[in-house]
C-alpha cells in the first residue's frame, strides 16, 4: 500500500517516498505537532529475517549519538510491518552527485573522508564492542546543503567480539565488501576501511567496482589530476590482505591530514633541506651576527602588514562585505599562519552574523592547515560547536588542549565553564547527567555575573552559549527549554545593543518554536508569531545576512495569513540571495498553497497564482536545489499536477 498523503498515526503527513528497496520502502513525512520533517522506514514482517535486521539497526542506533547518524526516534510495530521514525536527512547520496556532477575533485574528497574517518572511528571506538558499519559505499553517504557528511543504513552493523572468530553471514554491497566478508572470517576495522577505499577511488575516478576494467588500479592511470599521496592511501585501503592495510582509522587520518607528505617531491625536499642544513646553519649564525637587529625590523615591517590586513577585514566586515572580509582574513592568516588574531576575528564576524555553519565551513580548512596543533584558535573553533549546540565537536575541540599555558586569559576563564558542559552533552552515552548539567550550568551562571558590563561582548556571548544550553537540550529540559532560554536571553538583552542580531534571531528562533507547540490554542500562537516576526524584522534592519532568518520570518507571515508581507520578505530572499535557490522554492510552495486555500473554499485560484507558480520552478530549477529538499519536492509535484491540468503551459 502506497502510503503518500495519508496522515499516519495521526501525526505524521506522509509527502514522498525517499527510497524503496525489496522488502522497504523509506517515507518523507511531516510531523503535524513539531512541523518537523522524519523519514519513515516501512519494512514487511513477510521475512524473519529482515526483521532481525531492522532491529539490529535500531538497537545500534539507539545508543549512538554522532552528528553524522540519524537518530531514531520510535518504532511503530502493525501487523504487516514494522516502522521506524528517524531523521530525515535533508540531502543527496554520493551515488546520485557522481552522476549528476561527474568525478569530484581531490580536495573536497579529502574533506568527505576526513568527515567518514571521524564517524568511523566514533563507531570502531564503542565500548565494549566496536561497531563495524560493512557496508560504505556513494549510496549509503548522504551530503547536506551545508557539506556536512551523514552515514545511513545500518541495517548490517555489527559489534566486533574478540571471541568470535567469524560473522555470522556474508553481507555487504559487491565490489565495496572487502575480501574477508566473503569467507569464514570475521570482519574487523579494517573492513569498514577497504570499503571506504574503495569509495573514495569510485568518487575520484567515476569508475565503480562494478564498471571496467572490474578491478582497482592505480588512480592516477584513471585521473592524471590525483596526487601521488592520494594514490598511496587508496592502495594501501585496498590491500586484499587486512594485514596490510591500515590496521586503524587514526593511522588513515593521519596519512590524510599529512598527505602532502607522502609525495616523492615532498620527500626528495626534505633530503636536499637536511643535506644543506649544517652548511646553513653556519651562514646563517654568520649573517645573524653581522646584521645585528635587521632581523628584528623585518619581522616588525612583516607583523605591521598582518595587523593592518586584519584592521582591513574588520572594515570590510562592519559594511556588511562579508565575502570580501573572508578573502581578506584568509590573506591575514597566510601571512602569520600561527598567531591567533585574524582566526579570531574571522570567527567573530561570522558570530555577529550568527552564521555558525558558515564560519565553520570556512574555518575548518584553515585549522586544518595551519593550526590544528594551536590551542587558543583551537579553543575558539571549539566554541562556535558550542556556541552552535554541537557538544559533541565541541568537546573533541576542547579536548584536543592539552596546555593552558598559553590560552588567553578569555580562553582559559571560559574553557573551565564550557568544557565539562561539552563533555555532559557531548557525550556518546545514551544517558545524560541531569543534576550534572545543571551543576555546570550554575557554574557558568556564577561565572557570567563575573563578568564586568565592560566587556559587554564576553558577557553577551555567555548568555548565548547558556540560552543555547537550554534551548538545544529539549530531552534534559522537558518542560522549560524554552521558557529558560527565553530568560536567559531577556537578561542579556540587558546588556546588549538594540541591534544585536544574535540576539535578535535568537528572540524570534524561541518566539518561533513557542507558537508551534501552541498551534491548537489559536490567540497565543498567533502571538508568538507575532513576537517572532517582529524580532526578525529587527534583525533585518540590523543588516542580518543569514537567509534562513529570510526563510522564517516569510514562513511565520505564511502561517498569519499575511500573504502580502510573505511575499515581500520572499522576494527581498531572491534579491539579496541570488545563487539560493530556497527564495524561490519558498515563494513558489506560497503560491501552491494559496491555490490550495482557494480550491478548499471552491474558490477559482487567481491565473496569477500558476504564471508565480511555473517562475518560481523555473528560477529555482537553474539555481541547483536540492532535489530531497521538501519544499522544492512540493514545488515541483503542483507544478507537474499544474501541467497536467494545464493550468501551466
Amino acid at each position: 500500500m502506497n502510503l503518500i498523503g495519508t496522515l499516519f498515526e495521526n501525526r505524521y503527513q506522509i509527502i514522498d517516498i525517499l527510497g524503496k528497496g525489496g522488502m522497504s520502502t523509506v517515507y518523507l513525512a511531516k510531523d503535524t505537532n513539531l512541523q518537523k520533517f522524519w523519514a519513515i522506514k516501512k519494512v514487511l514482517k513477510s521475512s524473519k529475517n529482515l526483521k532481525a535486521d531492522l532491529m539490529a539497526e535500531a538497537n545500534i542506533l539507539k545508543r549512538l549519538d554522532h552528528p553524522a547518524l540519524p537518530r531514531i526516534v520510535d518504532i511503530i510495530e502493525k501487523e504487516d510491518s514494522i516502522y521506524v521514525i528517524l531523521d530525515f536527512i535533508d540531502g543527496i547520496s554520493l551515488d546520485k552527485k557522481l552522476v549528476e556532477f561527474g568525478v569530484v575533485d581531490e580536495f573536497t574528497i579529502i574533506n568527505w573522508a576526513l568527515q567518514i574517518c571521524d564517524v568511523l572511528n566514533y563507531l570502531h571506538s564503542q565500548k565494549p564492542n566496536p561497531i563495524i558499519y560493512r557496508d560504505m559505499k556513494p549510496g549509503n553517504i548522504m551530503l547536506t546543503a551545508q557539506g556536512k557528511i551523514k552515514l545511513i543504513d545500518f541495517g548490517i552493523a555489527r559489534e566486533y567480539k574478540e571471541e568470535v572468530s567469524q560473522d555470522t553471514t556474508y553481507i555487504g554491497t559487491k565490489g565495496y565488501a572487502a575480501p574477508e566478508q566473503y569467507g569464514s572470517h570475521q570482519t574487523d576495522e579494517r573492513t569498514d576501511i577497504y570499503s571506504l577505499g574503495v569509495t573514495l577511488y569510485h568518487l575520484a575516478t567515476g569508475k565503480g567496482p562494478s564498471d571496467p576494467p572490474y578491478e582497482i588500479k592505480p588512480v592516477r592511470e584513471i585521473n592524471p589530476l590525483l596526487s601521488e599521496g592520494f594514490e598511496i592511501i587508496i592502495n594501501k585501503c585496498t590491500e586484499q590482505d587486512p594485514n596490510l592495510r591500515y590496521q586503524s582509522i587514526e593511522e588513515l587520518i593521519y596519512d590524510i591530514e599529512n598527505i602532502h607528505k607522502l609525495n616523492s617531491s615532498y620527500k626528495k625536499t626534505v633530503r636536499k633541506k637536511f643535506i644543506k642544513l649544517s652548511a646553513t646553519l653556519l651562514s646563517f649564525v654568520f649573517f645573524a651576527i653581522l646584521t645585528g637587529f635587521g632581523g628584528y625590523k623585518v619581522n616588525n615591517i612583516n607583523q605591521r602588514i598582518y595587523n593592518s590586513t586584519i584592521e582591513n577585514a574588520e572594515v570590510l566586515t562592519k559594511s556588511n562585505s562579508m565575502d570580501e572580509a573572508k578573502k581578506i582574513f584568509r590573506q591575514a592568516i597566510e601571512l602569520n599562519p600561527e598567531d591567533p588574531s585574524a582566526y579570531k576575528s574571522a570567527i567573530d564576524m561570522f558570530l555577529k552574523n550568527n552564521d555558525y555553519d558558515g564560519c565553520i565551513e570556512f574555518i575548518s580548512p584553515l585549522v586544518q592547515k595551519n593550526a590544528s596543533k594551536n590551542y587558543e584558535v583551537l579553543y575558539w573553533f571549539g566554541k562556535v560547536y558550542f556556541l552552535k549546540g554541537d557538544y559533541y565537536q565541541a568537546n573533541k575541540r576542547f579536548e584536543s588542549i592539552k596546555s593552558t599555558k598559553k590560552l588567553s586569559n578569555e580562553a582559559k576563564r571560559e574553557l573551565l565553564y564550557y568544557k565539562p558542559i561539552a563533555e555532559e552533552l557531548g557525550s556518546t552515552t545514551s544517558e545524560k547527567n541531569k543534576s550534572s548539567i545543571q551543576t555546570s550550568i550554575n557554574l557558568l551562571r556564577e561565572y557570567i555575573d563575573t563578568i564586568p558590563n565592560s566587556q559587554g561582548d564576553a558577557k553577551i556571548n555567555s548568555y548565548i552559549a547558556l540560552a543555547n544550553i537550554y534551548q538545544n537540550n529539549a530531552d534534559v529540559f522537558p518542560d522549560t527549554y524554552l521558557e529558560d532560554a527565553l530568560t536567559v536571553l531577556k537578561e542579556a538583552s540587558k546588556f546588549a545593543p538594540d541591534n544585536n542580531i544574535v540576539l535578535l534571531e535568537m528572540l524570534g528562533t524561541i518566539h518561533y518554536k513557542k507558537a508551534l507547540r501552541l498551534e491548537n490554542k489559536k490567540n497565543e500562537y498567533d502571538k508568538e508569531l507575532n513576537e517572532a516576526a517582529g524580532y526578525f524584522e529587527k534583525a533585518l534592519k540590523a543588516g542580518s545576512n543569514v537567509s534562513n532568518t529570510y526563510y522564517l520570518i516569510g514562513t511565520i507571515y505564511k502561517y498569519l495569513e499575511k500573504y502580502d508581507d510573505s511575499i515581500r520578505i520572499f522576494n527581498e530572499h531572491i534579491n539579496k540571495f541570488e545563487k539560493d535557490y530556497k527564495g524561490n522554492t519558498s515563494l513558489g510552495v506560497l503560491y501552491a498553497d494559496l491555490i490550495i486555500k482557494d480550491r478548499n473554499n471552491l474558490k477559482e485560484p487567481d491565473a496569477e497564482y500558476y504564471i508565480k507558480i511555473a517562475q518560481c520552478y523555473d528560477n529555482a530549477t537553474k539555481k541547483n536545489p536540492n532535489t530531497n529538499d521538501p519544499d522544492y519536492k512540493k514545488l515541483k509535484n503542483m507544478y507537474e499536477s499544474l501541467k497536467s491540468e494545464g493550468k501551466i503551459k
